[in-house]
């Protein structure tokens, strides 16, 4: 096997698990978890959110982590991916702002517009 057909086989692969993720209509909650994340706070904000998701009995929400999404100065990041599609990334995340975050989009279904990345 080819590389090429090795590497669009995974791509394939990995686009067939994320459309399988969206059409079960939950959010994916995605924590930049890397060394530079890690370092300025992402352990509590994933127990933070592990805990809300628990206290609040919310089943409407994936909790996933990912490695380093690039922007250092802005960790913890945190993506909220709704079953529609949209994508809303956070930064500078603590733990009860992924509380709130976490609360706002499963039960509510918006955004903390104050917390958003900016570019």
């Amino acid at each position: 096997m080819r590389f090429n057909d090795f590497y669009q086989n995974l791509r394939k692969s990995a686009e067939e698990a994320i459309k399988n993720k969206r059409e079960n209509g939950k959010i994916r909650a995605v924590l930049g978890y890397s060394i530079c994340s890690v370092s300025v706070g992402a352990n509590e904000v994933l127990r933070s959110m592990q805990e809300v998701l628990v206290e609040a009995d919310i089943d409407n929400v994936i909790l996933e982590t990912t490695g380093c999404i690039g922007l250092c100065s802005k960790e913890p990041l945190l993506d909220i991916y709704m079953p529609n599609g949209e994508r809303y990334t956070y930064q500078l995340v603590t733990p009860s702002k992924a509380r709130a975050i976490v609360i706002s989009h499963s039960l509510y279904g918006e955004p903390m517009e104050e917390w958003l990345l900016k570019m």
